[in-house]
């Protein structure tokens, strides 16, 4: 990275090229001056540079979180949609009242990420918060409200979507119900037979966010881990990333995961044998 002062510097451009240029250059960042600059950053003229700043102040999770929650609870119309999008992506259950509170929001948007957020963070006690934006007048909300409940994937909220899908007529938002319901039941049964349930994305998707946001891949990678997915390549990327920093602690804890996860295949557990052995 750049100097950081300088980086700070040019976030406040009059050139929008400069601009962009600084805040690609501060993914990955963990440094706490740079948090109030780029919450700063998330009110920018331009999309692209207000959309980064929110996505590099999610990544950095419980450094930025507290002051993301001040300036979020002072906020309003669209400013505060993207320091919406900023708390969501701490996934930090902290933030979950002022998710609540914001259902109720004045802007639209900010109701979206609000109620969507509460669904991804398995906000199981306010479903009656979540309930309500199934009346709202905005249908990306009332859509938001059923992908929230389909996270949850409880009895309670597999209800609450069949009777949206009874009561609505849209056939685009009966599909996503249908999906949405699909989805409950599928984590439900994980959920009674012991798995953990973890939302992972597409490894292409993740391999494609190295470039442009190594934090976030590497948080995506251990979503994979977390949920000991038989899939090797997840392991064996994170293994690299992690020797790249010289993060030898959670490099060996990778592999530790990995050998116990392929316990039964042994040309994939050999390949983190051989790899563990090498660094001991």
């Amino acid at each position: 990275m750049s100097n950081l002062n300088e980086v700070i510097n040019n976030l406040s451009s009059d050139d929008v090229k400069v601009r962009k240029e600084a805040v690609e250059s501060l993914v990955g960042t963990s440094d706490e001056e740079a948090i109030e600059p780029l919450i700063r950053a998330t009110t920018d003229v331009n999309a692209q540079v207000r959309f980064k700043a929110a996505e590099i102040l999610g990544s950095m999770g419980d450094v930025a979180v507290d002051k993301l929650i001040d300036e979020f609870k002072n906020a309003e119309g669209k400013d505060k949609r993207f320091l919406a999008f900023a708390l969501k992506e701490t996934e930090d259950k902290k933030v979950i009242p002022y998710f609540v509170e914001s259902t109720e929001d004045d802007d639209f948007g900010v109701r979206k990420v609000a109620v969507r957020a509460l669904g991804e963070l398995q906000a199981e006690n306010e479903l009656d918060s979540i309930a309500k934006c199934l009346e709202d007048e905005d249908w990306g909300v009332r859509l938001a409200a059923i992908q929230a409940l389909g996270d949850l994937a409880n009895d309670d909220a597999i209800n609450l979507i069949k009777d949206a899908r009874k009561a609505e007529s849209d056939k685009d938002f009966k599909k996503s119900c249908n999906k949405a319901i699909k989805k409950a039941e599928k984590r439900q049964k994980a959920k009674e037979s012991g798995e953990t349930v973890v939302k992972v994305i597409p490894m292409s998707t993740i391999k494609e966010m190295e470039k442009t946001n190594l934090q976030k891949a590497i948080k995506e990678y251990e979503r994979y881990v977390e949920a000991k997915q038989p899939k090797d390549a997840p392991y064996k990327r994170l293994c690299v990333l992690y020797r790249k920093s010289n993060d030898y602690d959670n490099e060996v804890r990778v592999m530790e995961t990995a050998i116990e996860v392929f316990a039964d295949n042994d040309k994939k557990r050999a390949y983190f044998e051989k790899r563990l052995a090498k660094l001991q």
